[in-house]
């Protein structure tokens, strides 16, 4: 099966940071940094006027947003910054990761690749953590929601700017978590596609806590979301059986491997499990005998 990371490393928008990163035709990757280094200056600049010392960050929505970054930038005119992120898009070396939706104005499309760039490298840590680690789906969640805290935290700025919250990628981020190729969860019955949109919300709610308070760690943000993102990523819980199979083993290797002086098992303890695994070994006979029945059910349960 894929691993998370794999589908991560696969998402529309981490195909197109890999190909505009890689956009050599004339600085045009240097250029497009430039102008979101350009609109962090502008947003800067509101969020100082709009706090106004205090903790919370409103939205923030600047007018002709593209003309402040071409003037921060010190384009010779608005054309170059325009001509980015318009939807026609022929001849440029790096798309737009709007797309060709004519819906989609030049100031959005700028803002939103902005936010996408700025958290991509805490997005990347995120990956080489959790992967290494070999993390199960909840604990990629919330180490990649304190990830988008963090970036929140670090640029609010940004993350307040209209439309305020995430990156758009974590849509696509949040899906491939829901997902989790070859897992299933508590909630099963549950269809992908709601969790995902459940997921996305959370990490919205995150982003929304941070900017509310300025005094909010990364950890605190995820903690206002942990206790559902773990009822909605938790993985099933083992069967009985699996329990059992699972502690037996574990304490065979450990009665096999202790060192010198460790008290794995007290003689009570040692005498309280042979009595259990004698009666357990002949409730087990009858299904482990191919073609024996296996032990009846508490009386009158099959009389219904």
């Amino acid at each position: 099966m894929p691993s998370i990371r794999h589908e991560l490393e696969i998402t529309r928008t981490a195909r197109w940071y890999l190909t505009a990163r890689g956009a050599q035709r004339g600085g045009a990757w240097g250029e497009r940094v430039r102008c979101y280094a350009a609109l962090s200056a502008v947003l800067a600049e509101h969020a100082a006027r709009d706090i106004a010392g205090r903790r919370r960050q409103p939205p923030i929505q600047p007018r002709a947003v593209l003309t402040k970054v071409a003037r921060r930038a010190h384009f010779a005119s608005a054309e170059p910054v325009y001509r980015r992120w318009r939807h026609k898009q022929d001849g440029q070396p790096i798309v737009r990761w709007a797309g060709r939706d004519p819906a989609v104005k030049p100031g959005a499309a700028l803002v939103a690749e902005a936010k996408i760039t700025a958290f991509w490298p805490y997005r990347e840590g995120v990956i080489k953590v959790a992967d290494a680690f070999d993390m199960t789906p909840a604990e990629w969640a919330a180490a990649y929601l304190r990830a988008l805290a963090a970036w929140a935290g670090d640029d609010r700025p940004l993350a307040a700017c209209h439309p305020a919250g995430p990156p758009e990628c974590v849509i696509e981020d949040m899906a491939v978590l829901a997902a989790s190729p070859g897992r299933g969860y508590r909630g099963g019955a549950m269809p992908a596609a709601v969790r995902a949109a459940r997921l996305r919300e959370l990490a919205g709610d995150v982003v929304r806590h941070v900017l509310d308070d300025g005094s909010i760690t990364p950890l605190g943000a995820f903690n206002t979301v942990r206790d559902e993102v773990h009822q909605l990523l938790a993985e099933p819980l083992a069967s009985p059986a699996d329990q059992v199979v699972r502690s037996v083993a574990e304490l065979s290797d450990r009665i096999l491997h202790h060192g010198d002086g460790e008290n794995v098992i007290t003689a009570e303890q040692a005498s309280h499990i042979l009595g259990l695994l004698d009666g357990l070994s002949s409730l087990l006979a009858g299904f482990a005998m191919p073609g024996q029945d296996p032990p009846p059910g508490p009386a009158g349960k099959g009389d219904r």
